[in-house]
């Protein structure tokens, strides 16, 4: 298991960068071997231009162009050649360098995002996310409803099983809540063991389904998974945006609906049907 990051990320954006900028130190040690064999031929160049009695046994040949000349023509092509491919790696390395950068930096702000244990957004992210939900709802005059969820019976265990036990039941959970949302909604892990669903383009009755939906996967999931014998089940409570209302306020009227549903499941009684003030 320890071996499981390191193989990951070799599939990743940021190892495919990673291999880019290896290929391209290959070559850079390439070119290299090329500059320095050129060097040396251009040094021969040189000599023969200078001393070309010494280098060149036969002066005379069929050709207009002294052969130095020729000779010297073509290594300055060469260089050229050269200097442009070098420029052009490293350019490349310079923007491959910029895109690891800015992938290392969402990395950071979408670890920054994420709740560790359960793996769904965390608080931090609430207010940026739920404000810019519902400006858009309300442009498109559409509606959003927010699902406040509280473990029922989980202090309990963490007082008799320990903390470690809390943490299972809380990464079960939460795999619970997003097999019961769509891929465009958001969970957040909200408190200790409570978390806020937010539910675009959702109206009551869709809510209603959600929610009962996620009563019956934690009923399934109790029955086989039984912590000792501490049950353990949801409150959910359940609150339709009204437009001018802020992003604090629904978060409140959808917690006390929630406190409510607690309430009243402790009394042994029906949870009261959450409506929406108008």
């Amino acid at each position: 298991m320890a071996d499981e990051p390191e193989m990951l990320e070799k599939v990743g954006p940021a190892a495919r960068v990673q291999a880019e900028l290896k290929k391209l130190d290959s070559r850079n040690r390439e070119l290299w071997v090329l500059v320095i064999f050129a060097a040396s031929v251009l040094a021969l160049g040189g000599l023969s231009l200078l001393v070309p009695s010494s280098l060149w046994h036969q002066s005379e040949l069929e050709m207009k162009i002294p052969p130095q000349i020729i000779f010297l023509i073509m290594m300055v092509f060469l260089v050229v050649a050269l200097f442009m491919v070098r420029r052009e790696m490293e350019v490349q390395k310079l923007r491959l360098l910029n895109l690891q950068q800015t992938l290392a930096a969402q990395s950071e702000y979408s670890a920054s995002m994420m709740d560790a244990l359960t793996n769904v957004f965390n608080r931090n992210f609430l207010r940026e996310l739920l404000q810019s939900e519902i400006s858009r709802a309300e442009r498109a005059s559409r509606p959003i409803v927010l699902m406040m969820c509280d473990l029922n019976n989980f202090k309990q265990v963490n007082d008799r099983y320990g903390h470690l036990m809390g943490d299972y039941v809380l990464s079960q959970i939460s795999a619970i809540l997003k097999a019961c949302v769509r891929g465009s909604d958001y969970i957040i892990r909200y408190g200790g063991d409570e978390f806020l669903i937010i539910l675009p383009e959702t109206d009551d009755k869709g809510a209603g389904i959600v929610r009962n939906r996620i009563h019956q996967r934690v009923i399934d999931w109790d029955r086989e998974n039984r912590v000792g014998d501490l049950p353990i089940s949801m409150s959910l409570g359940l609150y339709t945006h009204v437009a001018g209302q802020s992003a604090e306020q629904d978060v409140a009227e959808a917690d006390a609906r929630m406190y409510a549903a607690k309430h009243a499941s402790k009394q042994g009684g029906a949870a009261p049907t959450p409506t929406h003030e108008a």
